[in-house]
């Protein structure tokens, strides 16, 4: 009777029942059948888990189809409560990933988990949003891959903790590259590409993690050979516009970057020399929706200073201005520099768009003195 049941809670951790499926239990009658047993974890896989037929057949998956009754629910359970995930989130996750369902809880998911929570200083919030981004990592070797990605990537960028955390939160599906094969040769590639030192490679890096999930080839060098033929820049012009704005690389060129410098160039009426200045002036251009920031922001000068022309020139000298916040500073502060009494020049719209706050109102309190005395 012990050795019964002691074989029988060996199997709930994970073993085929292969060994008794063919005996008859004297307390529990005949145990299911190995085509029983799979017939069961195919139809709670497909029917609850929603597994695509394809993913049924690999070899990762044909694995765990042999588990006892009862333990794929049960991982799947486990890994719900431990990840504080929703139904579709975690039928998403095992469809992306099934093999994960091969892996006992106690002896590989939770070291794994413990080990994310501590190196990178995670809440569960963020290690939640980890493994959803990157669930392969449960199926990762802690030892031979995730650990050592962390150690490189801390070394070659020089990344404090807090760093590394940020780049693994944005975009963890960096812990599946090979560091030989893919991680390495890219960070030299941009390094020598874009003319970077060390400390520069890690800027870039830092305010664009994504770009670590690139490719090369398909991507990243023909944008930049895109950039430098469209704007007729030379290469440390074109590494200058990615180090402040290394975002630019992520945005697609007929969706995005095409439109909004044919745009740009049409409507302020610019010549290619002149599109080329006011982008290089602030590459931040190409992230901000024409719809709903660039052409309101033109149409606010526009209206302020009741000169199209004006408006166009003073935008030009200054594309900064396109950046700032029409609703928490252009409109307000327009709204107070005209119950002042203040004429609104192109020195004005200047000082409304490019003052920080307190310098602001000291202006304009100097200003409204200065109309008291009649000056």
């Amino acid at each position: 009777l012990q050795l019964i049941k002691f074989q029988h809670c060996h199997d709930r951790r994970g073993r085929s029942s292969r060994s008794l499926s063919s005996s008859m239990n004297p307390l529990y009658g005949r145990l299911p059948t190995d085509a029983a047993i799979v017939a069961h974890n195919e139809d709670y896989l497909v029917g609850t888990i929603g597994l695509s037929q394809a993913k049924l057949r690999r070899n990762t998956t044909r694995k765990i189809l042999t588990l006892e009754n009862g333990v794929l629910e049960e991982r799947v359970n486990w890994l719900k409560r431990r990840l504080h995930l929703k139904k579709n989130e975690i039928n998403k996750m095992i469809q992306s990933q099934p093999g994960i369902l091969g892996q006992r809880s106690d002896v590989a998911l939770t070291p794994k988990l413990d080990y994310l929570k501590t190196r990178l200083v995670l809440d569960e919030k963020s290690l939640r949003k980890i493994i959803l981004g990157a669930p392969f990592i449960l199926g990762s070797s802690t030892q031979e891959s995730v650990i050592p990605k962390l150690d490189y990537l801390q070394k070659k960028l020089l990344l404090d903790e807090a760093s590394l955390r940020k780049i693994i939160l944005v975009a963890p599906n960096t812990l599946g590259f090979s560091i030989e094969g893919s991680i390495e040769p890219k960070l030299d590639w941009l390094q020598n590409r874009l003319v970077l030192d060390d400390e520069k490679l890690a800027k870039v890096i830092m305010r664009f993690p994504t770009i670590l999930q690139y490719s090369i080839d398909d991507n990243i060098e023909p944008k930049l050979d895109w950039l430098k033929q469209r704007l007729d820049l030379d290469d440390m012009a074109v590494s200058k516009i990615v180090r402040q704005f290394p975002t630019i690389l992520g945005l697609s060129i007929p969706n995005k970057l095409e439109p909004t410098l044919a745009w740009l160039q049409q409507r302020l009426s610019l010549t290619d020399r002149e599109l080329s200045n006011l982008v290089q002036k602030i590459p931040a251009l190409f992230g901000y929706s024409v719809g709903t920031n660039i052409e309101p922001t033109l149409n606010f000068f526009i209206e302020a200073l009741g000169d199209e022309d004006r408006a166009l020139a003073l935008l030009v000298r200054s594309p900064d201005l396109f950046s700032k916040s029409l609703e928490k500073r252009l409109k307000p502060r327009l709204e107070e520099a005209r119950n002042a009494g203040l004429v609104i020049d192109d020195a004005c719209l200047k000082r409304i768009g490019k003052y920080a706050e307190k310098k602001w109102l000291t202006s304009l309190h100097y200003q409204i003195r200065q109309l008291a005395m009649g000056r």
